[in-house]
């Protein structure tokens, strides 16, 4: 609800910092038609000016292609900084913790099923009394987001600084978060995005070898490698970072405490190349079998596979190994091609960088879908229409749009499908397919999902349609534009993108949220059970919005 300052009150759902992951917007998000510039024997420099598009800001992208490597750079406004700039890589950092993993199970120094109880047993400092569910999470549970731990801690908001809000979170409050973790299950749970896991995979690997988990990153994978750029603390480094931006407005870089393992890393293009070549030679290359042990599939995740951290994506045989990241002022895409032996990272720092923007053409370019007849037929298309969700947070909506049938991811607009053939739909510019199957009485109740790889389940719910309004003007959505401060300090940033409202609450990803048929100043959410109604002074103006 809304208080008598005018200021937004959080909700515990959706009032989270995160480490953006870059991994669930390849299944379902990206329009049809993504920009052009990126192809893998493209100019380096017009994937950096696509990467970066108008915004604010710094981007550079590597491409190893041919045997050679490529660099392209784009400025926009902003003072020219050094090529080869460093830039957050955010939640890749998980990448480098999951190798010191496969490194620690190669050597025989740990196991992927040791258990948190047994690897902390006696040292009750670090993890007092481990309710029973979190002492028997495992590493593989850990490395793979099954562990039931939640994305961040009950306590992450606490003395938070919206600005740089994993600065203060330090070890002694991780174990204590740990010993108070009450999970909903014993582990392990359907694959639950966890920062949280993989703050305390990286501690619990510092404790086994009694260093940081910055010095186990240079001494047993950035060292060997001369990747010299790819640093924790910036040190003197610290003028070649690009400057961070959200939109228009510089923000703060971010630091880690406790939770370095889950996104601390600054890199540059150039050493994100060294360690992609590294990976893609195998056991045969400099990181040895550790690396071939890397994409080893060791569970599901989002509709694909997941080794080490690394998400693990194929289709027909061919395979794509990727993963992103997002920190307060950066985006990252980073995606290797093992059958050609290639690889692309794309740097942008600025939040607001789309990153689905560089992935999906390269990822269409790798798994192409078939063109079908436009879907046009009313009356056969009819029994389609509905929302079919695969989880919680995860919905396909399907409508008779303009005298087509579309289909809206969660977050999305609704685009034209093709049919395929019966029960069969595609969409050849973004690389979705759908296959529906029918229940007894004949009507489509399971839509089977893919894209590049990705397979989502989502069953037919009993929800009603949202986001079928046309995109609004400018002059309608101005009036709720701004930033809506809540207690606590976070702030609720609402923007317009291709009319529709796109929020940001603290340094969360932006959500779409969609009015709301008949109820003037109220939007709803897809990606989370909620909705916002703006209030108005009596003289027309918004003065704050309520989150239900």
């Amino acid at each position: 609800m809304a208080c008598c300052d005018g200021t937004l009150l959080p909700a515990s759902r959706l009032a989270r910092h995160i480490l953006a992951s870059g991994v669930l917007w390849m299944a379902l998000a990206g329009h049809a038609a993504p920009p052009p510039g990126f192809d893998w024997s493209g100019p380096a420099d017009t994937m950096a000016a696509a990467a970066l598009g108008p915004l604010r800001g710094a981007a550079e992208v590597g491409v190893w292609h041919g045997g050679q490597a490529r660099f392209g750079t784009a400025r926009n406004r902003v003072a020219e900084a050094p090529a080869q700039a460093l830039f957050e890589v955010g939640s890749i950092s998980k990448v480098f913790t999951g190798l010191l993993l496969a490194q620690a199970v190669e050597r025989g120094d740990m196991a992927l099923d040791d258990t948190l109880g047994g690897l902390l047993n006696g040292t009750p400092a670090l993890a007092p009394a481990l309710p029973v569910p979190v002492a028997a999470i495992t590493l593989r549970q850990l490395v793979t987001h099954t562990s039931c731990l939640p994305r961040l801690p009950a306590d992450f908001r606490r003395d938070s600084d919206a600005a740089n809000p994993y600065l203060r979170y330090d070890r002694p409050r991780l174990w204590q978060a740990l010993a108070d973790a009450r999970l909903a299950q014993s582990p392990p749970c359907a694959g639950v995005y966890s920062n949280l896991g993989f703050a305390v995979l990286g501690e619990v690997l510092a404790q086994r070898y009694g260093l940081p988990w910055a010095t186990l990153v240079h001494e047993r994978i950035t060292g060997p490698l001369g990747m010299q750029d790819t640093v924790q603390s910036l040190g003197g480094k610290a003028p070649r970072l690009a400057a961070p931006h959200e939109g228009e407005t510089p923000v703060s870089v971010w630091e880690f405490d406790a939770f370095a393992g889950a996104g601390a890393l600054r890199s540059t293009a150039a050493d994100m190349l060294v360690f992609s070549r590294a990976l893609l030679a195998g056991a045969r290359g400099p990181l040895g079998p550790a690396a071939e042990r890397l994409f080893t599939p060791l569970a599901d995740h989002d509709g694909g596979q997941i080794g080490y951290a690394i998400m693990l994506r194929e289709r027909d045989g061919l395979r794509t190994w990727l993963h992103g990241g997002g920190t307060g002022g950066f985006r990252s895409v980073w995606l290797l091609a093992p059958d050609r032996g290639e690889a692309v990272i794309a740097l942008v720092a600025n939040a607001r960088a789309a990153q689905q923007d560089v992935m999906t053409p390269l990822l269409a370019l790798r798994y192409p879908v078939p063109p079908g007849q436009p879907a046009t037929d009313a009356a056969a298309l009819a029994p389609y229409e509905g929302v079919y969700r695969a989880s919680p947070a995860v919905a396909l909506s399907l409508a008779l749009v303009d005298g087509q049938l579309q289909l809206r991811p969660t977050g999305g607009v609704f685009e034209p499908l093709q049919v395929l053939g019966p029960d069969a739909f595609t969409q050849p510019a973004s690389g979705r397919q759908l296959r529906f199957e029918r229940d007894k009485e004949g009507r489509p109740a399971v839509l089977r999902y893919t894209r590049f790889g990705a397979r989502l389940t989502a069953l037919r719910a009993e929800e009603p349609l949202v986001g079928l309004a046309p995109p609004q003007s400018d002059e309608m959505l101005a009036p709720y534009l701004g930033r809506y401060r809540l207690r606590g300090g976070n702030v609720l940033d609402v923007q317009a993108t291709g009319g529709r409202l796109q929020v940001r609450l603290g340094s969360q990803p932006r959500y779409t949220v969609y009015p709301l048929p008949g109820q003037q100043d109220r939007f709803a959410y897809d990606a989370v059970r909620a909705e916002l109604e703006f209030e108005r002074y009596s003289s027309g103006e918004v003065r704050a919005v309520v989150l239900h």
